[in-house]
C-alpha cells in the first residue's frame, strides 16, 4: 500500500494521505512524498490545480506520528528551513485546495494551512495538540493568524483544545462546510473551475495575494503592475479576449 498517492485525473492532481488505520499520520516519509507531489504538480505544466484529502472517512490526518518523533533516533544537527519540505518553506504555485474530511489536527492542521483553500466536512474537528506533548506547532503558529486572528490562534495552539467545523467556518479556518459526501465533489468541481481559467493569471494572482499582503498599498500597486505586463506577454492573454469576442470558451495552452 502506497502511504502517500499522487494521481493525475486532467487537470487536477491529486495528493491522498493513504494511511487510515493510523488516522493518517504522518511519517518524516510521508512528509516528503507529500513535498514530493506538490513538486510534481508544480512541474507538470498539464496540472492546473492540486487537490489534498485523506483516506478513510476518519482523519485527513492526525498530523506527525508521534511514534516516530519521539524515538530514540538521531534527527541530526539543526539546519536552516528547508525549503524543498512543505512545512519548511516550500512553496506551490499551482492553486490547492484541502479536502477535509475528519479530524485535522496538528501537522495535518498545518498541511490544511499550506493549501490555499479548505473545504471540511461538517464532522470535522481541528486542532493542534502539540503542546500537549511539549512539541512545537511551529509552521500552524505562524500562519494560523493571517486566518483566523490572534486571539484564535493562540486559544488554539496553547490550549490544545480541538474546535468543530461551525467554529473553523466562523473564525475563518475553512470557507465551506458540507455533509462527508459532498466534500470530495466540491472540490473537484472548485478545482476544475480553477483549471479552467488563465493558468498564467491564475497564478499571478496566487502570488499576488501572498506577497502583497504585508507590503504598504503603494509597492502592492507596484508588483500588481509587474505581473500584469509579465502575464499580457502570454499567448493566452489574446486567447482569453478573442473567445470573449467570440462568446465561446477559451482554450489556454499556457504560453
Amino acid at each position: 500500500m502506497t502511504e502517500v498517492e499522487y494521481v493525475v485525473e486532467g487537470a487536477v492532481a491529486r495528493i491522498v494521505i493513504n494511511r487510515p488505520e493510523r488516522m493518517n499520520a504522518m511519517t518524516d516519509a510521508m512528509y516528503e512524498a507529500v513535498s514530493e507531489g506538490f513538486r510534481a504538480a508544480e512541474a507538470d505544466r498539464d496540472v492546473r490545480a492540486v487537490i489534498v484529502s485523506g483516506a478513510g472517512g476518519r482523519a485527513f490526518s492526525a498530523g506527525h506520528d508521534l511514534n516516530e518523533l519521539g524515538g530514540d533516533r538521531e534527527r541530526g544537527a539543526w539546519t536552516p528551513y528547508r525549503p524543498r519540505r512543505w512545512d519548511n518553506g516550500m512553496e506551490c504555485a499551482k492553486p490547492t485546495i484541502a479536502a477535509i474530511d475528519g479530524y485535522c489536527l496538528a501537522g495535518g492542521l498545518e498541511l490544511a494551512l499550506f493549501c490555499d483553500i479548505r473545504i471540511a466536512s461538517d464532522r470535522s474537528q481541528f486542532g493542534a495538540p502539540e503542546v500537549k506533548w511539549n512539541v512545537l506547532h511551529g509552521y500552524g503558529a505562524l500562519r494560523l493568524p493571517d486566518f483566523i486572528g490572534m486571539s484564535n490562534t493562540l486559544q488554539l495552539v496553547l490550549s490544545g483544545e480541538f474546535i468543530d467545523a461551525a467554529a473553523a467556518l466562523r473564525t475563518g479556518l475553512v470557507s465551506e462546510v458540507l455533509p462527508p459526501d459532498d466534500v470530495m465533489p466540491r472540490a473537484q468541481a472548485l478545482a476544475a473551475r480553477i483549471a479552467a481559467n488563465g493558468p498564467a493569471a491564475t497564478r499571478l494572482i496566487k502570488e499576488l495575494v501572498y506577497r502583497g499582503r504585508d507590503l504598504p498599498l503603494a509597492e502592492g500597486l507596484r508588483l500588481y503592475r509587474e505581473y500584469t505586463r509579465i502575464a499580457a506577454a502570454t499567448e493566452d492573454a489574446h486567447e482569453g479576449p478573442r473567445a470573449f469576442v467570440e462568446k465561446r470558451m477559451p482554450t489556454f495552452h499556457d504560453r
